[in-house]
């Protein structure tokens, strides 16, 4: 997986979620090891109807990756 932003080398991390009180509920995403750039679900999701563009192609397969599309 590569950063869109740096075409650094992207990991995959959980976070914690503290809209729940953080109660064992994690989030995936994926972290970039040069730029520190975070990708999530909501942060997808966020820049894809933001920019009101066609999500590309590693962006898709984040997401499929993270089971919000299928």
């Amino acid at each position: 997986m590569t950063c869109l932003r740096c075409a650094g080398l992207m990991v995959r991390e959980q976070y914690d979620n503290l809209e729940f009180d953080s109660g064992g509920y994690e989030i995936a995403g994926w972290r970039c090891l040069n730029c520190g750039a975070i990708v999530d679900p909501v942060i997808a999701t966020h820049h894809h109807t933001t920019h009101g563009t066609e999500a590309d192609h590693f962006l898709k397969q984040r997401l499929k990756e993270l089971g919000m599309i299928p």
